[in-house]
């Protein structure tokens, strides 16, 4: 059985939360659309950390 990533789960999460985050805004729930916003940033900002320390160290 393939077990999922710590990037494969934050991508999933990342999709999973943009999609209550666009129905809570057509809702009209600010606050809770605004922590969601919040959520979707953190779980980017991890995936491309991820992403990055996978690449080959580049020379400048």
């Amino acid at each position: 059985m393939h077990q999922p990533t710590r990037l494969q789960n934050l991508q999933f999460a990342q999709s999973m939360l943009k999609e209550v985050r666009r129905r809570l805004d057509a809702s009209g729930e600010a606050l809770l659309k605004y922590l969601l916003d919040m959520a979707v940033i953190e779980a980017d900002e991890c995936a491309k950390a991820i992403r990055l320390a996978q690449q080959p160290n580049q020379m400048l």
